[in-house]
Protein backbone atom coordinates (compact mmCIF):
# COMPACT_ATOMS: atom_id res chain seq x y z
CA UNK A 1 0.00 0.00 0.00
CA UNK A 2 2.71 2.89 1.00
CA UNK A 3 4.18 1.63 -2.81
CA UNK A 4 1.60 3.17 -4.17
CA UNK A 5 1.35 5.78 -1.86
CA UNK A 6 4.93 6.73 -2.87
CA UNK A 7 3.46 6.24 -6.38
CA UNK A 8 1.07 8.28 -6.55
CA UNK A 9 2.68 10.84 -4.47
CA UNK A 10 5.72 11.05 -6.93
CA UNK A 11 3.58 11.31 -10.07
CA UNK A 12 1.63 13.95 -7.92
CA UNK A 13 5.18 15.67 -7.62
CA UNK A 14 6.63 15.23 -11.20
CA UNK A 15 3.29 16.89 -12.32
CA UNK A 16 3.49 19.82 -9.94
CA UNK A 17 6.77 20.11 -11.08
CA UNK A 18 6.11 20.18 -14.89
CA UNK A 19 3.84 23.02 -14.30
CA UNK A 20 5.74 24.83 -12.24
CA UNK A 21 8.33 24.55 -15.31
CA UNK A 22 5.75 25.30 -17.77
CA UNK A 23 4.78 28.17 -15.89
CA UNK A 24 8.81 29.52 -15.37
CA UNK A 25 9.13 28.96 -19.28
CA UNK A 26 5.73 31.03 -19.63
CA UNK A 27 7.41 33.65 -17.98
CA UNK A 28 10.71 33.83 -19.60
CA UNK A 29 8.79 33.96 -23.19
CA UNK A 30 6.82 36.86 -21.92
CA UNK A 31 10.10 38.61 -20.33
CA UNK A 32 11.88 38.02 -23.26
CA UNK A 33 8.67 39.31 -25.76
CA UNK A 34 8.33 42.36 -23.55
CA UNK A 35 11.94 43.41 -24.09
CA UNK A 36 11.95 42.74 -27.72
CA UNK A 37 8.80 44.75 -27.94
CA UNK A 38 10.59 47.28 -25.64
CA UNK A 39 13.72 47.14 -28.63
CA UNK A 40 11.44 47.30 -31.34
CA UNK A 41 9.35 50.31 -30.29
CA UNK A 42 12.27 52.03 -29.41
CA UNK A 43 13.69 51.51 -32.91
CA UNK A 44 10.37 52.28 -34.39
CA UNK A 45 10.67 55.58 -32.41
CA UNK A 46 13.94 56.42 -33.09
CA UNK A 47 13.83 55.71 -37.20
CA UNK A 48 10.74 58.13 -36.95
CA UNK A 49 12.58 60.92 -34.89
CA UNK A 50 15.27 59.93 -37.63
CA UNK A 51 13.18 60.69 -40.48
CA UNK A 52 11.39 63.34 -38.26
CA UNK A 53 14.86 65.50 -38.53
CA UNK A 54 15.96 64.45 -42.15
CA UNK A 55 12.77 65.74 -43.44
CA UNK A 56 13.36 68.83 -41.53
CA UNK A 57 17.07 69.36 -42.29
CA UNK A 58 16.07 68.64 -45.89
CA UNK A 59 13.04 71.15 -45.39
CA UNK A 60 15.36 73.49 -43.49
CA UNK A 61 14.53 77.39 -44.66
CA UNK A 62 17.60 79.76 -44.12
CA UNK A 63 16.88 83.12 -43.28
CA UNK A 64 20.97 84.64 -43.65
CA UNK A 65 24.20 83.31 -43.67
CA UNK A 66 27.80 83.90 -41.67
CA UNK A 67 31.25 84.30 -42.82
CA UNK A 68 33.08 81.48 -41.50
CA UNK A 69 36.65 82.19 -42.97
CA UNK A 70 37.80 84.88 -45.35
CA UNK A 71 41.08 85.15 -47.18
CA UNK A 72 42.62 87.81 -49.25
CA UNK A 73 43.23 87.01 -53.20
CA UNK A 74 43.08 88.98 -56.12
CA UNK A 75 41.08 88.14 -59.16
CA UNK A 76 41.84 89.45 -62.44
CA UNK A 77 38.85 91.05 -64.45
CA UNK A 78 39.01 88.67 -67.18
CA UNK A 79 39.96 85.54 -65.47
CA UNK A 80 36.58 82.73 -65.07
CA UNK A 81 36.50 81.22 -61.97
CA UNK A 82 34.96 77.10 -62.36
CA UNK A 83 34.15 75.12 -59.71
CA UNK A 84 36.45 72.43 -58.88
CA UNK A 85 37.35 69.57 -56.48
CA UNK A 86 37.83 71.56 -52.42
CA UNK A 87 38.33 74.85 -54.24
CA UNK A 88 38.29 76.33 -57.50
CA UNK A 89 39.86 77.06 -60.97
CA UNK A 90 40.38 80.61 -62.87
CA UNK A 91 41.21 80.38 -66.34
CA UNK A 92 42.47 82.78 -68.91
CA UNK A 93 43.43 83.12 -72.34
CA UNK A 94 47.41 82.94 -70.63
CA UNK A 95 46.85 80.20 -68.42
CA UNK A 96 44.46 77.75 -65.64
CA UNK A 97 45.17 77.22 -62.31
CA UNK A 98 43.71 75.63 -59.27
CA UNK A 99 43.09 77.51 -55.68
CA UNK A 100 41.83 75.52 -52.85
CA UNK A 101 39.29 76.48 -50.59
CA UNK A 102 41.74 77.83 -48.14
CA UNK A 103 43.26 80.34 -50.66
CA UNK A 104 46.63 77.81 -51.24
CA UNK A 105 47.87 78.27 -54.88
CA UNK A 106 48.03 74.12 -55.67
CA UNK A 107 49.06 74.89 -59.14
CA UNK A 108 49.64 76.28 -62.58
CA UNK A 109 49.34 75.98 -66.21
CA UNK A 110 50.51 78.59 -68.31
CA UNK A 111 49.47 78.91 -72.50
CA UNK A 112 48.58 81.17 -75.03
CA UNK A 113 44.98 80.90 -76.31
CA UNK A 114 42.24 83.06 -78.04
CA UNK A 115 39.04 81.18 -77.15
CA UNK A 116 39.72 78.92 -74.09
CA UNK A 117 37.84 75.62 -73.96
CA UNK A 118 37.93 73.88 -70.41
CA UNK A 119 36.42 70.24 -69.50
CA UNK A 120 36.22 69.04 -66.04
CA UNK A 121 35.76 65.40 -65.12
CA UNK A 122 35.85 65.18 -61.70
CA UNK A 123 39.65 65.18 -60.95
CA UNK A 124 40.53 66.09 -64.26
CA UNK A 125 40.77 69.16 -66.36
CA UNK A 126 41.40 69.59 -69.87
CA UNK A 127 42.08 72.90 -71.73
CA UNK A 128 42.40 73.36 -75.50
CA UNK A 129 41.86 76.33 -77.98
CA UNK A 130 39.22 76.76 -80.66
CA UNK A 131 40.88 75.72 -83.70
CA UNK A 132 44.30 75.01 -81.70
CA UNK A 133 46.11 72.03 -82.01
CA UNK A 134 47.40 71.65 -78.44
CA UNK A 135 45.29 69.89 -75.65
CA UNK A 136 46.32 70.22 -71.90
CA UNK A 137 45.36 67.24 -69.92
CA UNK A 138 46.08 67.86 -66.27
CA UNK A 139 45.63 65.94 -63.26
CA UNK A 140 44.57 66.65 -59.85
CA UNK A 141 48.39 66.73 -58.81
CA UNK A 142 48.96 69.18 -61.34
CA UNK A 143 51.08 66.74 -63.51
CA UNK A 144 49.95 67.72 -67.23
CA UNK A 145 50.59 66.03 -70.56
CA UNK A 146 50.31 67.83 -73.88
CA UNK A 147 48.75 66.29 -76.75
CA UNK A 148 49.42 67.61 -79.89
CA UNK A 149 46.31 66.90 -82.37
CA UNK A 150 48.61 68.53 -85.34
CA UNK A 151 45.19 69.77 -86.63
CA UNK A 152 42.67 72.41 -85.43
CA UNK A 153 40.25 71.49 -82.52
CA UNK A 154 36.55 71.97 -82.84
CA UNK A 155 35.25 70.35 -80.14
CA UNK A 156 36.76 67.66 -77.31
CA UNK A 157 35.71 65.63 -74.34
CA UNK A 158 37.44 63.98 -71.30
CA UNK A 159 36.81 61.64 -68.99
CA UNK A 160 37.53 60.47 -65.34
CA UNK A 161 40.37 58.27 -66.40
CA UNK A 162 42.33 60.86 -68.43
CA UNK A 163 41.28 59.52 -71.85
CA UNK A 164 40.30 62.12 -74.23
CA UNK A 165 38.36 62.45 -77.32
CA UNK A 166 39.04 65.34 -79.94
CA UNK A 167 36.87 66.68 -83.19
CA UNK A 168 39.41 67.65 -85.66
CA UNK A 169 38.65 69.57 -88.53
CA UNK A 170 40.66 68.26 -92.03
CA UNK A 171 40.02 68.93 -95.72
CA UNK A 172 36.91 67.19 -96.79
CA UNK A 173 37.22 65.03 -93.82
CA UNK A 174 36.52 65.60 -90.09
CA UNK A 175 38.53 63.19 -87.99
CA UNK A 176 37.79 62.09 -84.06
CA UNK A 177 40.83 60.98 -82.28
CA UNK A 178 40.94 59.33 -78.71
CA UNK A 179 43.93 59.36 -76.55
CA UNK A 180 45.05 58.03 -73.15
CA UNK A 181 45.85 59.42 -69.79
CA UNK A 182 49.77 59.52 -71.13
CA UNK A 183 48.94 62.12 -74.57
CA UNK A 184 48.99 58.39 -77.10
CA UNK A 185 46.41 58.14 -79.78
CA UNK A 186 44.56 55.07 -79.22
CA UNK A 187 42.05 54.91 -81.53
CA UNK A 188 40.34 57.59 -83.99
CA UNK A 189 37.20 57.71 -86.36
CA UNK A 190 37.29 58.92 -90.04
CA UNK A 191 34.49 60.78 -91.05
CA UNK A 192 33.17 62.92 -94.10
CA UNK A 193 29.67 64.50 -94.59
CA UNK A 194 28.32 62.04 -97.59
CA UNK A 195 29.05 58.95 -94.97
CA UNK A 196 28.14 59.99 -91.90
CA UNK A 197 28.03 63.71 -91.73
CA UNK A 198 29.36 66.05 -89.03
CA UNK A 199 30.29 65.16 -85.94
CA UNK A 200 28.83 68.33 -83.66
CA UNK A 201 29.09 66.97 -80.56
CA UNK A 202 31.50 63.90 -78.31
CA UNK A 203 31.13 63.40 -74.88
CA UNK A 204 33.04 59.74 -73.13
CA UNK A 205 31.71 57.92 -70.58
CA UNK A 206 33.92 58.33 -67.08
CA UNK A 207 35.64 54.78 -67.62
CA UNK A 208 36.41 56.49 -70.78
CA UNK A 209 35.20 53.09 -72.60
CA UNK A 210 32.19 54.21 -74.38
CA UNK A 211 32.00 57.37 -76.69
CA UNK A 212 28.91 59.10 -78.11
CA UNK A 213 29.45 61.16 -81.03
CA UNK A 214 26.49 63.51 -82.48
CA UNK A 215 26.46 63.74 -86.82
CA UNK A 216 24.55 66.39 -88.40
CA UNK A 217 23.63 65.64 -91.75
CA UNK A 218 20.94 67.86 -94.30
CA UNK A 219 18.65 65.40 -96.48
CA UNK A 220 15.71 67.41 -98.78
CA UNK A 221 16.72 70.77 -97.36
CA UNK A 222 15.79 69.43 -93.61
CA UNK A 223 18.49 68.73 -90.82
CA UNK A 224 19.05 65.13 -89.33
CA UNK A 225 20.29 64.17 -86.46
CA UNK A 226 22.58 60.87 -85.84
CA UNK A 227 23.86 59.63 -82.01
CA UNK A 228 26.17 57.04 -82.29
CA UNK A 229 28.00 54.58 -79.57
CA UNK A 230 31.62 53.79 -79.62
CA UNK A 231 32.60 50.57 -77.34
CA UNK A 232 36.81 50.48 -76.76
CA UNK A 233 36.39 48.06 -74.73
CA UNK A 234 36.97 44.06 -75.33
CA UNK A 235 32.93 43.89 -76.18
CA UNK A 236 33.41 46.77 -78.81
CA UNK A 237 36.11 44.97 -80.68
CA UNK A 238 33.41 42.22 -81.78
CA UNK A 239 32.13 45.03 -83.55
CA UNK A 240 32.96 47.38 -86.73
CA UNK A 241 35.12 50.35 -85.74
CA UNK A 242 33.42 49.71 -82.44
CA UNK A 243 30.12 51.14 -83.50
CA UNK A 244 28.03 49.43 -80.79
CA UNK A 245 24.26 51.51 -80.90
CA UNK A 246 22.73 54.25 -82.61
CA UNK A 247 20.01 56.06 -83.63
CA UNK A 248 18.62 58.88 -86.14
CA UNK A 249 16.52 61.57 -85.55
CA UNK A 250 14.76 63.57 -88.14
CA UNK A 251 13.82 67.05 -88.11
CA UNK A 252 16.57 67.44 -85.19
CA UNK A 253 20.10 68.99 -84.42
CA UNK A 254 21.76 68.00 -81.38
CA UNK A 255 24.12 70.23 -80.56
CA UNK A 256 24.79 68.74 -76.76
CA UNK A 257 25.44 65.42 -76.00
CA UNK A 258 27.15 64.15 -72.56
CA UNK A 259 27.46 61.35 -70.33
CA UNK A 260 26.29 62.09 -66.75
CA UNK A 261 27.69 58.49 -64.98
CA UNK A 262 28.73 55.11 -66.35
CA UNK A 263 25.76 53.86 -67.90
CA UNK A 264 23.81 57.12 -68.36
CA UNK A 265 23.76 59.65 -71.18
CA UNK A 266 21.22 62.26 -73.01
CA UNK A 267 21.32 64.63 -76.05
CA UNK A 268 19.49 67.70 -76.04
CA UNK A 269 18.07 68.81 -79.88
CA UNK A 270 16.42 71.65 -80.28
CA UNK A 271 13.09 69.78 -80.36
CA UNK A 272 13.88 67.15 -77.83
CA UNK A 273 15.67 65.61 -75.03
CA UNK A 274 16.36 62.35 -75.43
CA UNK A 275 18.27 60.01 -72.47
CA UNK A 276 20.38 56.72 -73.54
CA UNK A 277 20.54 53.77 -70.74
CA UNK A 278 23.56 50.82 -70.40
CA UNK A 279 27.18 50.44 -69.88
CA UNK A 280 27.67 48.35 -72.98
CA UNK A 281 25.22 49.04 -75.81
CA UNK A 282 23.30 52.32 -74.80
CA UNK A 283 19.82 51.93 -75.74
CA UNK A 284 17.47 55.25 -75.45
CA UNK A 285 15.34 54.72 -72.78
CA UNK A 286 13.34 58.04 -72.83
CA UNK A 287 12.46 60.43 -75.57
CA UNK A 288 10.49 63.86 -74.61
CA UNK A 289 9.34 66.43 -77.18
CA UNK A 290 10.33 69.99 -76.37
CA UNK A 291 7.63 72.54 -77.74
CA UNK A 292 9.95 75.62 -76.19
CA UNK A 293 13.67 77.30 -76.98
CA UNK A 294 16.32 76.00 -74.57
CA UNK A 295 18.22 78.68 -72.87
CA UNK A 296 19.99 76.58 -70.78
CA UNK A 297 21.19 72.92 -69.75
CA UNK A 298 22.37 71.90 -66.46
CA UNK A 299 22.75 68.21 -64.44
CA UNK A 300 24.50 65.84 -62.10
CA UNK A 301 24.65 62.30 -61.91
CA UNK A 302 20.82 61.86 -61.19
CA UNK A 303 18.99 64.55 -62.77
CA UNK A 304 18.78 67.13 -65.98
CA UNK A 305 17.95 70.36 -66.13
CA UNK A 306 16.39 72.57 -68.73
CA UNK A 307 15.78 76.03 -68.42
CA UNK A 308 13.13 77.62 -70.75
CA UNK A 309 11.53 81.43 -71.17
CA UNK A 310 8.11 81.06 -69.00
CA UNK A 311 5.24 82.13 -70.73
CA UNK A 312 2.95 81.63 -67.98
CA UNK A 313 3.66 84.79 -65.73
CA UNK A 314 4.08 82.56 -62.74
CA UNK A 315 8.27 83.98 -63.83
CA UNK A 316 10.59 85.01 -66.23
CA UNK A 317 11.89 81.66 -66.05
CA UNK A 318 11.21 78.26 -65.26
CA UNK A 319 13.48 75.15 -64.81
CA UNK A 320 12.26 71.82 -65.74
CA UNK A 321 14.51 68.74 -63.80
CA UNK A 322 14.47 65.73 -64.91
CA UNK A 323 14.88 62.08 -63.07
CA UNK A 324 17.49 59.46 -65.49
CA UNK A 325 13.59 58.07 -66.98
CA UNK A 326 12.84 61.23 -68.63
CA UNK A 327 9.97 62.42 -65.77
CA UNK A 328 10.07 65.62 -64.70
CA UNK A 329 10.33 65.84 -61.18
CA UNK A 330 9.67 69.64 -59.86
CA UNK A 331 9.41 72.91 -62.13
CA UNK A 332 11.05 76.50 -60.26
CA UNK A 333 9.81 79.68 -61.72
CA UNK A 334 12.11 82.29 -61.14
CA UNK A 335 12.37 85.96 -62.39
CA UNK A 336 16.57 86.26 -61.55
CA UNK A 337 18.73 86.95 -63.92
CA UNK A 338 21.08 83.55 -63.35
CA UNK A 339 25.11 83.51 -63.81
CA UNK A 340 24.71 80.16 -62.73
CA UNK A 341 22.24 77.13 -61.67
CA UNK A 342 23.76 74.20 -59.89
CA UNK A 343 22.28 70.60 -59.51
CA UNK A 344 23.87 69.40 -55.83
CA UNK A 345 22.33 66.37 -54.46
CA UNK A 346 19.27 67.16 -53.77
CA UNK A 347 19.12 71.07 -53.77
CA UNK A 348 18.86 73.66 -56.62
CA UNK A 349 21.15 76.45 -56.19
CA UNK A 350 20.20 79.66 -58.90
CA UNK A 351 22.57 82.51 -58.40
CA UNK A 352 24.56 85.60 -59.89
CA UNK A 353 27.01 88.14 -59.03
CA UNK A 354 24.57 89.87 -56.43
CA UNK A 355 21.74 87.08 -55.26
CA UNK A 356 21.05 83.69 -55.13
CA UNK A 357 18.13 81.42 -54.21
CA UNK A 358 17.99 77.65 -53.37
CA UNK A 359 15.46 75.48 -53.72
CA UNK A 360 14.57 71.72 -52.77
CA UNK A 361 13.90 69.11 -55.52
CA UNK A 362 10.10 69.27 -54.45
CA UNK A 363 9.98 73.41 -54.98
CA UNK A 364 10.24 74.46 -51.45
CA UNK A 365 12.53 77.79 -51.29
CA UNK A 366 14.96 77.10 -48.63
CA UNK A 367 17.12 80.26 -48.95
CA UNK A 368 16.43 83.60 -50.86
CA UNK A 369 18.96 86.53 -49.69
CA UNK A 370 21.86 89.36 -51.86
CA UNK A 371 25.67 88.52 -51.17
CA UNK A 372 27.52 91.12 -48.95
CA UNK A 373 29.75 92.23 -52.18
CA UNK A 374 29.67 90.66 -56.00
CA UNK A 375 30.87 86.99 -56.51
CA UNK A 376 32.64 84.94 -59.49
CA UNK A 377 31.73 81.65 -58.01
CA UNK A 378 29.04 80.48 -55.47
CA UNK A 379 30.05 76.82 -54.56
CA UNK A 380 28.70 74.34 -52.75
CA UNK A 381 30.72 72.54 -50.07
CA UNK A 382 27.65 70.83 -48.24
CA UNK A 383 24.05 71.58 -48.34
CA UNK A 384 24.87 74.32 -45.41
CA UNK A 385 28.27 75.77 -46.29
CA UNK A 386 29.57 77.26 -49.31
CA UNK A 387 32.73 79.07 -51.35
CA UNK A 388 31.96 82.55 -52.68
CA UNK A 389 35.29 83.93 -54.59
CA UNK A 390 34.94 87.38 -55.42
CA UNK A 391 37.83 89.53 -56.73
CA UNK A 392 39.11 90.74 -54.23
CA UNK A 393 38.30 87.43 -51.17
CA UNK A 394 37.75 83.71 -51.26
CA UNK A 395 35.29 83.03 -47.87
CA UNK A 396 33.55 80.42 -47.00
CA UNK A 397 30.03 80.71 -45.47
CA UNK A 398 27.52 78.76 -43.66
CA UNK A 399 23.56 79.37 -44.00
CA UNK A 400 21.47 79.71 -40.94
Amino acid sequence: MSNVRDYLRKRAERKENKQTAKKVGNLIIKHRMAIISRTILVILLCAALGATIYVQLKNQVFTSYVTLSSVDKQQYDNAVCLNYEKGFLTYSKDGISYTDNKGNAIWNQTFEMQDPMVRIARTRVAVADYNGHIIHNIALSGDAVEIDTNLPIRQFALAENGMVAAILEDTNITWIYLYNSAGEKVAYIKTTMQKSGYPAAVALSPDGKLMAVSYITVESGAAKSSVAFYNFSSVGQNFVDNFVSGADYVDAVIPYLTFINGDTAFAVADNRLVIYSGDQRPKSTADVSLEEEIQSIFYNENYIGLVFLDTTGAGKYRLDIYNTSGTVVTSLYFDMDYKDIILYKDIVIIYNETQCTIFNMKGLERFRGEFEKPVLLFSPLSTKKYLTVSKDSIDIIEMK
